[in-house]
């Protein structure tokens, strides 16, 4: 027997040549790849879509705030003494204290600033139980394909209404 010990050698297993990726794990890596990309496309999609919608009803929005701007402007300038002193409107102030908010239906009519809006449609009317209210309803087609028809209902007070109470 040899009395010296036998160092131990460590020998490096035998690799194989071709190193790399099995068949099965290329295909595996290629369908997360492909379920990922997937994804990503239909979130850019739909937030385009998204986008679109929000610029849609930003400009709806827009012009209801405008129209409504102008009818509150052309209710300022109607005023008591602008009833009296036009020769062009043939009332007087009691006249039109009779039912204010027909008489400022009529003055937006015969300047035309309700029909000039094309998207939303625009339609107004007066509460026979509340002749001060003037009502303004703006009907218009929701850009959201789930929403639908949408409306936006504004009262209207007419300006010269406070100045009815001294005529009583």
């Amino acid at each position: 027997m040899n009395d010296r010990a036998s160092p131990l050698r460590i020998m490096p297993r035998k690799r194989n040549q071709a190193e790399g990726f099995t068949m099965l794990e290329s295909l595996i890596a290629g369908f997360v790849v492909a379920a990922v990309m997937t994804g990503v496309g239909r979130m850019g999609v739909s937030s385009m879509a998204t986008s679109r919608n929000q610029s849609s009803r930003n400009t709806i929005e827009a012009s209801i705030n405008n129209h409504i701007q102008l009818v509150q402007m052309q209710d300022s300038y109607l005023t008591a003494e602008s009833i009296q002193s036009e020769s062009g409107l043939n009332t007087s102030l009691e006249d039109a204290c009779q039912n204010p908010s027909a008489f400022l239906m009529n003055h937006l009519q015969n300047i035309e600033i309700v029909n000039n809006t094309p998207n939303p449609e625009v339609a107004m009317d007066w509460n026979s139980d509340d002749p001060n209210l003037l009502v303004l309803i703006y009907n218009f087609e929701a850009p959201e394909s789930s929403i639908g028809a949408e409306q936006r209902i504004v009262d209207i007070n007419p300006n010269f209404s406070s100045q009815c109470y001294n005529l009583q």
